[in-house]
């Protein structure tokens, strides 16, 4: 069964009026249904009246009820499940783009500044949803390292072929809503998980966001990369005792770029290859139970969400060499705070604070 509302979650939700949209993942619900209910606990403020789903099916006829591709299936009765029973919207009309058989009439198998596409889907009114799953079948860690960097090559518009692009299903699927939503329109990591085994199937999701005017932030963090999406340098300013500024983004920004084209201090190693792309992290601090790929958290020490992403099982545990398959259940945050306390190199209380963020992208 591809489907099952049991196998989703209402959590409490969470307003958010910058998203347009998400990437939600495809496999039925009994390997994908905590992923999609932790991304769709995230409410759009935006009135929408159509959901648009952007799907490249790997068959060439439907393979549920006949009728449907499990690729438009999945994501499609899950967002009305939401839209149904929580969000409580009414007259939200269905359409998906199948890239499978519209390919030749698109011509988006090498996108160009000729092809005009726009006109496809009208944004003004839509919600977004773009179906893809992640590596296929590959070793633990060899998967989660191609993941980590296909999720920052999606999220700067990178779609050239790669060994970490050339996993996901589809990115075909990305080069089309990069072709459909306004410039300035990103990508926000959120969520990660895996089926069962040792050669599993990875998921992750993201929100499609407009960019909003932001508050003045609490800190600020900035990470730069090179060209095949190896951060290169990270560092971060707090605004405890003054406010932030533009020139004082500006001069961090320039901080960074510079020493992560020197000698890299996350990688320890120098490289020839040019710092191409930074990203800045906006911090608020938030009072909310934490939530995995959501908030950032400080303990002395100070991990991104994206952190969090990267290198912890959904169980809380963090990823190391002896493991070789997906850990699931509920995140326990102590084994991040164990971390953070190595980090810092002292002792320290059990306090910590949440922050959650904005981000803005960027093609040096």
């Amino acid at each position: 069964m591809w489907f099952h509302k049991n196998d989703l979650k209402f959590h409490q939700s969470v307003a958010d009026k910058s998203i347009r949209g998400y990437v939600l993942p495809h496999a039925g619900t009994k390997y994908t249904g905590k992923i999609i209910s932790h991304t769709l606990r995230f409410k759009p403020t935006y009135k929408f009246k159509k959901v648009v789903i952007i799907y490249y099916p790997v068959s060439d006829k439907p393979n549920v009820h006949n009728r449907y591709y499990h690729e438009y299936y999945v994501p499609m009765k899950s967002i009305k499940h939401f839209i149904d029973n929580k969000w409580n919207m009414k007259k939200v009309s269905y359409v998906g783009i199948n890239l499978r058989s519209d390919i030749n009439k698109l011509d988006i198998t090498d996108i160009t500044d000729t092809v005009d596409i726009t006109d496809t889907v009208d944004t003004t009114d839509s919600l977004i949803i773009v179906s893809a799953d992640f590596s296929h079948f590959l070793p633990f860690k060899h998967a989660m390292e191609l993941e980590n960097k296909a999720a920052m090559s999606m999220m700067f518009k990178k779609y050239n072929k790669t060994d970490y692009t050339h996993i996901i299903d589809h990115i075909i699927s990305f080069k089309f809503l990069n072709r459909i939503i306004p410039y300035e329109w990103y990508l926000q990591w959120i969520g990660r998980t895996r089926s069962p085994g040792k050669k599993g199937v990875g998921y992750l999701s993201f929100f499609i966001k407009e960019p909003i005017p932001l508050m003045k932030p609490d800190g600020i963090f900035v990470t730069c990369y090179d060209n095949t999406m190896v951060a290169r340098e990270c560092l971060g300013e707090w605004f405890t005792h003054h406010h932030w500024t533009k020139h004082t983004e500006n001069n961090l920004i320039k901080k960074v770029i510079h020493l992560g084209t020197t000698t890299s201090r996350l990688t320890g190693i120098s490289s020839d290859l040019p710092v191409t792309y930074y990203t800045v992290t906006y911090l608020y601090s938030d009072n909310k139970k934490f939530i995995r790929g959501y908030h950032g958290i400080k303990h002395n020490a100070f991990y991104l969400p994206n952190v969090m992403l990267e290198h912890t099982h959904s169980n809380g545990k963090w990823a190391d060499s002896n493991d070789n398959e997906w850990l699931d259940g509920k995140f326990m945050l102590h084994h991040t705070l164990d971390k953070l306390t190595q980090k810092a190199d002292k002792a320290t209380s059990d306090n910590y604070t949440l922050y959650r963020s904005e981000v803005r992208h960027f093609k040096i």
